[in-house]
Protein backbone atom coordinates (compact mmCIF):
# COMPACT_ATOMS: atom_id res chain seq x y z
CA UNK A 1 0.00 0.00 0.00
CA UNK A 2 2.86 2.57 0.70
CA UNK A 3 4.34 1.96 -2.60
CA UNK A 4 0.69 2.34 -4.55
CA UNK A 5 0.59 5.57 -2.19
CA UNK A 6 3.84 7.00 -3.24
CA UNK A 7 3.19 6.54 -6.60
CA UNK A 8 0.23 8.01 -6.67
CA UNK A 9 1.48 10.83 -4.68
CA UNK A 10 4.60 11.38 -6.60
CA UNK A 11 3.07 11.32 -10.17
CA UNK A 12 -0.64 10.64 -10.44
CA UNK A 13 -3.27 11.70 -7.76
CA UNK A 14 -4.84 9.98 -4.70
CA UNK A 15 -6.54 6.96 -5.02
CA UNK A 16 -5.71 6.35 -8.69
CA UNK A 17 -4.72 2.60 -8.67
CA UNK A 18 -8.28 1.94 -7.16
CA UNK A 19 -10.05 3.82 -9.32
CA UNK A 20 -8.24 2.26 -12.60
CA UNK A 21 -8.55 -0.69 -11.45
CA UNK A 22 -12.56 -0.32 -10.55
CA UNK A 23 -12.48 1.84 -14.16
CA UNK A 24 -11.00 -1.09 -16.06
CA UNK A 25 -13.02 -3.78 -14.22
CA UNK A 26 -16.13 -2.24 -15.71
CA UNK A 27 -15.44 -0.87 -18.99
CA UNK A 28 -14.18 -4.43 -19.81
CA UNK A 29 -17.79 -5.76 -18.57
CA UNK A 30 -19.54 -3.89 -20.54
CA UNK A 31 -20.23 -5.17 -23.63
CA UNK A 32 -20.08 -2.01 -25.63
CA UNK A 33 -16.76 -0.62 -24.80
CA UNK A 34 -15.53 -3.51 -26.86
CA UNK A 35 -15.77 -1.37 -29.54
CA UNK A 36 -13.51 1.48 -27.88
CA UNK A 37 -12.26 3.99 -30.31
CA UNK A 38 -10.27 6.69 -29.25
CA UNK A 39 -11.93 9.31 -32.01
CA UNK A 40 -15.30 8.40 -30.00
CA UNK A 41 -16.15 9.38 -26.22
CA UNK A 42 -16.78 12.07 -24.09
CA UNK A 43 -13.32 12.23 -22.91
CA UNK A 44 -14.48 11.60 -19.33
CA UNK A 45 -12.49 8.68 -17.88
CA UNK A 46 -14.89 7.10 -15.77
CA UNK A 47 -17.41 7.27 -18.55
CA UNK A 48 -15.49 7.11 -21.64
CA UNK A 49 -11.36 5.48 -20.77
CA UNK A 50 -8.87 5.01 -22.72
CA UNK A 51 -7.61 1.25 -22.32
CA UNK A 52 -4.04 1.87 -23.61
CA UNK A 53 -3.98 4.57 -21.03
CA UNK A 54 -5.41 2.76 -18.22
CA UNK A 55 -3.70 -0.30 -18.75
CA UNK A 56 -0.35 1.73 -18.29
CA UNK A 57 -1.52 3.03 -15.68
CA UNK A 58 -2.30 -0.27 -14.03
CA UNK A 59 1.03 -2.08 -15.46
CA UNK A 60 3.34 0.60 -13.24
CA UNK A 61 0.95 0.03 -10.39
CA UNK A 62 2.32 -3.37 -10.05
CA UNK A 63 5.80 -2.53 -11.03
CA UNK A 64 6.17 -0.77 -7.67
CA UNK A 65 4.29 -3.29 -6.01
CA UNK A 66 6.08 -6.08 -3.72
CA UNK A 67 6.17 -9.53 -5.25
CA UNK A 68 3.14 -10.72 -3.63
CA UNK A 69 0.81 -8.19 -3.94
CA UNK A 70 2.14 -7.45 -7.63
CA UNK A 71 1.52 -10.95 -8.78
CA UNK A 72 -2.34 -10.71 -6.79
CA UNK A 73 -2.84 -7.77 -8.74
CA UNK A 74 -1.75 -9.25 -11.71
CA UNK A 75 -3.80 -12.45 -11.60
CA UNK A 76 -6.85 -9.91 -11.12
CA UNK A 77 -5.73 -8.09 -14.06
CA UNK A 78 -5.05 -11.19 -16.49
CA UNK A 79 -8.58 -12.14 -15.69
CA UNK A 80 -10.27 -8.89 -16.65
CA UNK A 81 -7.79 -8.94 -19.56
CA UNK A 82 -9.04 -12.18 -21.11
CA UNK A 83 -12.73 -10.07 -20.96
CA UNK A 84 -11.19 -7.44 -23.29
Amino acid sequence: MAAIARLERERFDPGGAARALRTWAWFVRTPGHRLWSEAEGCGVSECCPDPPELRLFLHAVVAVLPPKDARLLRKQLDQLDDMW
